[in-house]
């Protein structure tokens, strides 16, 4: 049985309580962010300003919640060997926030509820990003007021989902980077057409806080969906446009 399966309700609340503490939710986004790479206690206590034995409490909160993975480095003078942290295989997958599942969960229903095609799928995917815009608007009761703005906006959204985001400005384009996969659950044999969800849900996310300028696309990129460690999306605007999409609420003509 898929360890996945095994996780109830109570289990679920355990993992949220794990990461309700802001400190140790920095340190797993962190460990997250370079899912191959290990790290020691000291390195956590250096970058976050710790004292090593606070450093270690986290990190063994985060190994008994099964949020990261242990083993043992020997040195070549064979002295004591440092434990060594990484992002545990079983934590991707599984996911958090819980929200993200949520989300998840409706969009496959939605999408089977439909017929189940590709096409199908992609049109729900779009159609839940815009509802998610939506509401970020709604709950900000504007539109951004440029485009650092809504960089802020998309990296709240992409948050909220648990897919672990970079955003920032490339010139007059966004750089949109996820280390996590809210549909990885589901890639099997497919996972163009996961990618093609996932550029489809953050599609109408931008389509929302761009005003309709923004173009998508994770062509040729990295996705974790291929075996790549994060998910890579740029979202361009015309020649000549600027990035202040959603300004005034309304598209320049």
């Amino acid at each position: 049985m898929d360890v996945r399966e095994t996780r109830s309700v109570d289990g679920d609340h355990e993992l949220s309580v794990v990461l309700a503490d802001d400190t140790r939710y920095h340190i797993y986004r962190a460990i997250a962010e370079h899912p191959g790479e290990d790290v020691t206690v000291a390195d956590i206590a250096r970058r976050f300003g710790l004292h090593p034995n606070v450093a270690r409490m986290h990190l063994g909160k985060l190994e008994r919640g099964g949020f990261v993975a242990t083993g043992l480095r020997r040195s070549s003078g064979g002295g004591r060997p440092a434990k060594l942290y990484r992002l545990s295989d079983m934590v991707v997958s599984f996911g958090f926030p819980p929200r993200r599942y949520e989300l998840l969960s409706r969009l496959a229903l939605e999408a089977l509820a439909a017929g189940g095609s590709h096409a199908d799928a992609l049109r729900v995917c779009r159609e839940a990003g815009v509802a998610e815009g939506e509401q970020a608007l709604a709950d900000a009761g504007r539109p951004p007021a440029d485009a650092a703005d809504a960089v802020e906006m998309v990296l709240r959204i992409t948050e909220d989902q648990g897919l672990l985001p970079e955003i920032a400005l490339q010139g007059e384009a966004l750089m949109v980077i996820l280390h996590n996969c809210a549909f990885g659950v589901l890639s099997g044999g497919e996972p163009d057409l996961i990618c093609a969800m996932h550029c489809a849900f953050l599609e109408g996310v931008l389509e929302v806080l761009t005003a309709g300028r923004g173009q998508l696309s994770h062509k040729g990129a990295r996705s974790i969906g291929r075996g790549d460690d994060r998910c890579e999306m740029l979202c361009s605007f015309p020649a000549g446009d600027s990035a202040r999409a959603g300004q005034g609420g309304e598209a320049e003509e």
